[in-house]
């Protein structure tokens, strides 16, 4: 009972501090180490949406556009249970609910662009039925940007937050899908750095460079799978994709 009174401190923590308002954007370290939590304690997932839907809920545009911008980052890259949780219609009528433009442009976007992903990606259920209902109402959602996947890892010398920041060049499939092949090379060659470095442990700010880079990827991973489950990749390249994210997630487990 003390360890789960432990847990649901520190998530609690999480979300608090990752949708602070006085951040100047989203927290991506902190939006991972959410997902960390949540994919290594999975008896927590109810506890970790009823307290993004307590931020969704406070009136603040920027708290909640940034406990929006936590809940895709928890979607994409939880467990399963997470999903059951958020199709919740509690959870699901409170984005419907900012939707309507009450709190400001970024945060009535940002909860059209999740009910819109939700529907994509699962095609039925309550995700879909809210998606429906809105368009009913004559609701326009905006279209989905980068549908066609393109990885690309972080540089170690450009922060995340700098890189969401610039604007992808348009390139043709076949382009596309190079450059997703020679990036998803970067990433091996980062792994094997790394696990050259778990064995001599001699630098410890490149082991963190390294750690960090990959932990970058991680969501782009998921993505790219979302992506490739949807028939947007070939079965080669979504092969790769799944190898690389294994190994991934078998470096943080090692």
């Amino acid at each position: 009972m003390a360890d789960d009174m432990l847990k649901l401190a520190e998530v609690e923590n999480l979300v608090a501090r990752a949708t602070d308002e006085a951040l100047d954007g989203p927290e991506w370290a902190l939006n991972m180490a959410l997902c960390d939590y949540a994919n290594a304690y999975q008896s927590i997932c109810d506890d970790i949406v009823r307290l993004l839907q307590r931020q969704l809920q406070s009136g603040n545009p920027k708290v909640t556009f940034l406990a929006l911008v936590l809940t895709e980052t928890v979607v994409k890259n939880g467990p399963a249970l997470i999903y059951s949780s958020v199709a919740s219609r509690c959870f699901l009528h409170q984005v419907a609910i900012l939707s309507n433009g009450s709190l400001g442009v970024d945060v009535q976007h940002q909860a059209l662009i999740l009910i819109r992903q939700w529907a994509d990606a699962f095609q039925s259920g309550a995700f879909y039925d809210i998606y429906q209902q809105l368009q009913v109402q004559g609701v326009v959602f905006p279209e989905l940007e980068n549908n066609a996947p393109v990885f690309t890892p972080p540089s170690s010398t450009t922060s995340l937050k700098e890189e969401m920041a610039l604007k992808p060049k348009r390139h043709s499939r076949e382009q596309q899908l190079q450059k997703l092949h020679a990036d998803l090379k970067v990433v091996q060659q980062k792994i094997k750095i790394l696990r050259d470095l778990y064995a001599s442990t001699q630098d410890e700010k490149e082991l963190d460079d390294v750690v960090d880079f990959l932990r970058q990827c991680q969501p782009r991973m998921n993505t790219l799978i979302e992506g490739g489950i949807m028939g947007k990749v070939d079965e080669y390249t979504l092969e790769e994709c799944l190898n690389v994210r294994e190994d991934i997630l078998w470096q943080f487990v090692m």
